[in-house]
């Protein structure tokens, strides 16, 4: 366990990444930053690892960048930063199996491009989400220029330039997470049960794609997925699979 962060192993290859700071809302330091990329760099180089949940402890998913931080930064600081802020999100999205955000509180600032890395987001009632940075005098950037695949242009712009605040169902209306609940861990506890259950090179080519689709042309994406398709023949994961819900379906009486 890293001084920031606490892991969790569980059966199947499941593990959980929590923001270990709950003092300071799980603030964004440096230090944690830099805890969490280790760990899910080391996690990934894991043959075994099937699926991530990343949350925070205590009151808050959180707060976003650390102002003790931001507070120190000049114009050549400023890149060390953001650049640790970007090397956490970017090792989320280059993990090689599913990522899930369970958010319950605040989730602001760096924290919400945090989660908007993530492949999933869950969110507890009392959550709320913001962009805030415009009103500290500096832009969103880095994985905020994923938001407005998430949530759309429009609405990206509104959160963007005005730093307001969304409760839980309005960021579930904009499509900023995929699930609201009291308590979200049933949810993701779903999710990551049905990852678990999936095969898991094909869990791991799916993320591989989905990557590869946000950065290529959809016409190169498609033959990026016939081969991708092609290539589950290579092992024996999907002709067993299949095999096996053919005679699922034949017990039943079930037809493709």
């Amino acid at each position: 366990m890293s001084r920031f962060i606490d892991l969790q192993r569980h059966a199947r290859g499941r593990v959980e990444v929590i923001l270990d700071r709950p003092d300071k809302l799980n603030a964004l330091s440096l230090a944690l930053l830099g805890n969490l990329t280790e760990v899910l760099n080391s996690l990934a180089r894991d043959g075994e690892l099937r699926c991530v949940v990343l949350s925070g402890a205590g009151r808050a998913f959180s707060a976003g960048a650390d102002l003790v931080d931001l507070r120190r930064l000049d114009r050549s600081s400023a890149e060390r930063f953001i650049r640790c802020l970007h090397a956490a999100c970017l090792a989320v999205r280059d993990c090689p199996v599913p990522v899930i955000a369970r958010i319950d509180g605040p989730c602001l600032g760096g924290a919400l491009e945090l989660a908007a890395s993530c492949d999933m987001r869950a969110a507890s009632g009392r959550s709320i989400f913001a962009m805030p940075e415009v009103r500290l005098g500096i832009p969103s950037v880095i994985e905020a220029a994923l938001l407005p695949r998430l949530m759309g242009w429009g609405r990206a712009a509104e959160l963007l330039f005005t730093g307001r605040t969304l409760t839980a169902s309005e960021a579930l209306a904009a499509g900023l997470v995929e699930a609201v609940a009291e308590d979200p861990v049933d949810i993701v506890e779903t999710w990551a049960g049905d990852i678990l259950d999936a095969g898991p090179r094909a869990i791991r080519a799916q993320k591989n794609l989905m990557r590869a689709w946000e950065r290529t042309h959809v016409d190169d994406a498609i033959e990026a997925g016939v081969e991708a398709f092609c290539s589950s023949w290579e092992s024996d994961e999907a002709p067993r699979r299949i095999a096996r819900a053919g005679a699922g379906r034949a017990a039943t009486g079930r037809s493709a």
